[in-house]
């Protein structure tokens, strides 16, 4: 597979611990933590089609400093907040779920999460794009023993809300991966094109218009290293299994929630893009009708597009920083 897939988030900071946990679903989760000691942990998922390395810029501290516009500013968060970054299953290091449902994927990673730091550690959910959903379908069923005490979600609205969203033209040509990765051909057809083309044609259409935020994601070999992970029919067909769960199974719970008026109950903050998901969705007011409790809508502009962490990790970490920290003691 190249050297590419040999880059994890433990080849820029020797703080950062890699783990293996075998979970009772038979998954395997790969993950990497950084640990205080004590405080809530800061869970960042990462989304399609990338990997955990997006959030080196982001919270760790690079062992070449001159590559890190973050060596002063990193320390600060490293020192509130420990930090679980896990691999999400089906993209290419952890294994495949037998499910890709959000709350399947959701139990998996907070069995791995629990199994690095113990069962009274509470939980910030901080992720981007999928591994925001599966957050907000935690965060709806709010079992107790999760503990997830807040929520930060990057560049999502609610899943039913996005498919609602097709009936804009430009939405369904902006966001065609969505019906087409759900369909049973899509496999196929990306094994066809090349996973490698695919994914750098998904990163090209969804990076923001901001030259310097598209240089940043460009940083650390990052799209080679996603682009890499795509050369295996394991990635492909794992996520493709996400999306369809997302088109399916996923929406079902979204709509039942909103029948029942089960919402998120925890403090919720919604990092976005200003000019990509702020021009298809009013975004604050989407999530005002899923959120039953504080809510704070960040929208970022500039020119930055969908991969937030990587193409303005300086905007998202002061933004993260300033709302953990309301949550720092607990």
């Amino acid at each position: 597979m190249g050297s590419a897939l040999n880059l994890s988030l433990t080849t820029i900071d020797s703080d950062v611990i890699q783990h293996v946990t075998k979970t009772s679903s038979g998954c395997t989760v790969r993950s990497y933590s950084h640990d205080t000691g004590s405080g809530p942990v800061l869970c960042m998922v990462h989304g399609y089609p990338q990997s955990s390395y997006m959030y080196i810029l982001s919270f760790s501290q690079p062992a070449r400093a001159e590559r890190s516009r973050w060596r002063h500013v990193v320390p600060m968060l490293k020192d509130k907040f420990s930090m679980f970054a896990p691999e999400l299953p089906g993209y290419g290091i952890s294994s495949l779920p037998a499910k890709s449902d959000k709350r399947t994927v959701g139990g998996i990673l907070m069995e791995a999460l629990q199994s690095v730091f113990g069962k009274e550690r509470s939980i910030i959910w901080c992720s981007h794009d999928r591994g925001a959903r599966v957050g907000h379908r935690l965060a709806v069923d709010n079992k107790p023993e999760h503990k997830i005490i807040a929520a930060i979600f990057m560049d999502i609205v609610p899943t039913a809300e996005q498919w609602r969203v097709f009936a804009n033209p430009a939405a369904a040509v902006a966001y065609y991966h969505w019906p087409f990765l759900a369909g049973p051909t899509a496999p196929q057809l990306i094994e066809a094109m090349g996973g490698r083309v695919y994914c750098q044609d998904n990163l090209n259409r969804s990076k923001g218009a901001n030259e310097a935020g598209a240089a940043r994601l460009r940083e650390n070999d990052a799209v080679d290293h996603y682009c890499t992970l795509f050369d295996k029919a394991e990635t492909i067909s794992g996520s493709c299994a996400d999306y369809a769960a997302g088109a399916f199974e996923d929406v079902v719970e979204q709509e039942k929630d909103q029948q029942a008026g089960r919402k998120v109950t925890v403090p919720t903050m919604v990092i976005y893009s200003k000019k990509n998901l702020g021009r298809m969705h009013d975004v604050e007011g989407v999530w005002k009708k899923w959120v039953d409790g504080d809510l704070r809508g960040e929208a970022i502009p500039n020119g930055y597009g969908h991969y937030l962490p990587e193409e303005c990790p300086e905007e998202v970490a002061k933004l993260v920083l300033d709302f953990a920290g309301n949550y720092a003691k607990q």
